[in-house]
């Protein structure tokens, strides 16, 4: 998959003295762990709702025309018609949707959250045995 970000970074300043140096190479995000903490909130909402918009859209590129004749089936079915304009539509949502999980586990990453969820499965792998 492409990266929306290229090598845009966040890093969380609550993790380096003195406010933190930037990453070498790239642009990126500095801000406190509260402040990254309520945009991943506002992200991970917003996903949400794009995915609930995305289950009721696929209606939108479903559409049966209402009579049997040209005209009926050309506004449905031809182009820029109801349906092809619904998986326009769907294909946007997607882009949202892949965006904004792209975010989510970069902040995530800078958070520590990744990292730390991972270790605990590692961890609960080794002590059921499945893992030397």
């Amino acid at each position: 998959m492409t990266s929306f970000f290229g090598d845009v970074w966040f890093q969380n300043s609550d993790d380096v003295v003195g406010g933190g140096a930037a990453p070498a190479g790239g642009q990126g995000f500095t801000m406190s762990g509260d402040e990254m903490r309520a945009l991943l909130k506002k992200c991970q909402d917003q996903r949400d709702f794009i995915r609930e918009q995305f289950r009721a859209a696929r209606k939108l590129s479903q559409v049966v025309p209402p009579g049997d004749e040209p005209a009926s089936k050309h506004a449905v079915n031809g182009p820029n018609g109801v349906n092809e304009t619904g998986r326009f539509y769907e294909g946007h949502l997607r882009f949202q949707d892949k965006y904004y999980t792209e975010l989510i586990l970069r902040l995530e990453k800078a958070l520590g959250l990744t990292e730390e969820s991972d270790r605990q499965a590692a961890d609960a792998t080794k002590k059921s045995g499945t893992i030397d």
